[in-house]
């Protein structure tokens, strides 16, 4: 046997991948990965020919495919047992891919939230352009109380969950303008703002579109404690500048828990179309 020009030693195998030998004398306790050949004195030699093999194998753990599956293939090995194992994994990889292409967009669109509101002149009326959104809404017709509109608002996240809208799509608050008086408010509707992509996968049909355009809008950092005093003075600078606005305010968490701490010291901006 001529081990040191046909053969690696377990040491040189282990380093050609950057592991440890341990990893090799495990997997060969396992079942799932044998030495070429082991000498008379007891000590493993892997071939060339095993690179690629364990190459698979160490991609496949890296995959988080468990060990016990990779025996099981092993134990039964054949051609078409190893592309369907090899099929099944490419599937969770696309699934896996899809979700991080969404993640990343989740990240990006709390960022620019984020921003908005790090760069938002507190207390000031402002004009703003929004586009057009694709709006997963539930109405409201509770009591106007705390506990109420939080269970409301537990039951929006939950049905856009239950249509695989998941994690961390901010809900946002309708306020019907004409329920706006000197005494308070009512929420109509909460809603949730989705890509049209994922609308589309979602097989939700019953979205509302909401036309986007010109905006006045106001942001105040004491949390929901302003909401009403911010509608008012909405009201007021369109009537005195002779503007004419929508018939809903729309009210949006811009930075929360994540970014302030406490309840009371969300950014909320509130805004009403000027047509």
């Amino acid at each position: 046997m001529k081990k040191n020009r046909e053969y690696f030693t377990t040491g040189e195998f282990a380093k050609i991948f950057g592991v440890k030998k341990q990893t090799l004398f495990h997997y060969d306790q396992c079942g799932i990965f044998k030495p070429d050949i082991v000498g008379e004195n007891g000590y493993r030699y892997y071939s060339f020919t095993q690179l690629e093999s364990f190459a698979v194998i160490l991609m496949l753990r890296e995959l988080d495919v468990h060990i016990k599956e990779i025996k099981e293939h092993m134990d039964h090995r054949s051609p078409e047992g190893l592309i369907s194992l090899l099929k099944s994994k490419a599937t969770q990889i696309d699934d896996k891919i899809d979700y991080l292409k969404w993640s990343k967009r989740c990240i990006e669109n709390k960022i620019k939230i984020t921003r908005e509101g790090l760069n938002a002149p507190i207390g000031e009326i402002v004009f703003t352009n929004d586009s057009d959104e694709y709006l997963v809404t539930t109405d409201y017709k509770g009591a106007d109380d705390e506990k109420a509109v939080t269970e409301a608002i537990g039951d929006h996240f939950a049905f856009c969950q239950s249509l695989g809208l998941k994690g961390t799509y901010p809900i946002g608050a309708v306020i019907p303008r004409s329920s706006v008086t000197e005494s308070g408010y009512k929420y109509d509707r909460f809603y949730t703002a989705v890509r049209p992509e994922e609308l589309a996968a979602s097989g939700y049909t019953e979205a509302t579109l909401d036309q986007g355009g010109n905006f006045l809008a106001i942001y105040d950092n004491h949390g929901y404690a302003n909401v009403h005093a911010s509608c008012l003075k909405l009201l007021e600078y369109a009537e005195t500048h002779h503007l004419t606005v929508g018939d809903k305010f729309y009210e949006d968490v811009i930075l929360d828990d994540l970014s302030t701490e406490g309840y009371y010291n969300y950014l909320v901006k509130v805004s009403i179309k000027v047509k």
